[in-house]
C-alpha cells in the first residue's frame, strides 16, 4: 500500500513534504514534462489491432475529501485490445525497452482497492529525482487505460 501511495504522488519525497506549503492554486503542469511524456512509447503505441486515443491531461493538486493526492496525469484509452495477459506482455516489453522498471506487482494482473484491474505497473526516473508512474488498467473487456502520473513542477521541492 505504501508503495502504491508513493507511485500515486509521483515518487517525490515524503507525502508531508509534497503537501505542506503548496496550496492547489500554486500547482501547475510542467510543459516540458508533459511534452516528454507524450513521446513515451507506452503513450504512442498500442497492441496489434488495437486503437490508442490521444492522451488527455489532468492536473489536480491537494486533498479532496481526505483522499490522497492525484497529481499530474496523462491518460490514453486503448480499445480493441486482446486479453489482459496479452496486453500485459505487450506493455511490459514496450515499457522495459524504453527504461521503465516494473513496480509492485509488475505484470501480474491484480485488482486494487478502487476495483480497477491493473494489467501492468512501472516507474521511471524523470531526471529531477522524481519518478513517473505508469499504470495500465483494464476498465472493460478489450478496453484499457494507459496512465502516466507525474509530479507537477511546483510540488517537486524535495526531488530537486
Amino acid at each position: 500500500m505504501a508503495a502504491a501511495l508513493g507511485l500515486c504522488i509521483g515518487g517525490c519525497g515524503r507525502l508531508g513534504d509534497v503537501v505542506s506549503g503548496y496550496p492547489a492554486r500554486d500547482c501547475h503542469p510542467d510543459p516540458k514534462t508533459v511534452a516528454a511524456l507524450r513521446q513515451e512509447p507506452v503513450l504512442t503505441q498500442a497492441p496489434p489491432g488495437a486503437t490508442l486515443s490521444a492522451a488527455t491531461e489532468t492536473v489536480s493538486c491537494g486533498w479532496v475529501d481526505s483522499k490522497p493526492l492525484n497529481l499530474g496525469m496523462l491518460d490514453g484509452e486503448v480499445t480493441g485490445a486482446g486479453a489482459a495477459d496479452e496486453v500485459s506482455r505487450f506493455y511490459e516489453a514496450l515499457a522495459r525497452s524504453s527504461g521503465w522498471k516494473a513496480s509492485g506487482q509488475g505484470s501480474l494482473v491484480f485488482q486494487d482497492m478502487a476495483g480497477r484491474h491493473h494489467v501492468y505497473d512501472a516507474s521511471k526516473p524523470d531526471g529531477t529525482n522524481c519518478e513517473w508512474g505508469l499504470q495500465v488498467l483494464s476498465t472493460a473487456e478489450g478496453v484499457y487505460h494507459v496512465q502516466i502520473t507525474y509530479t507537477p513542477r511546483d510540488l517537486r521541492p524535495t526531488c530537486l
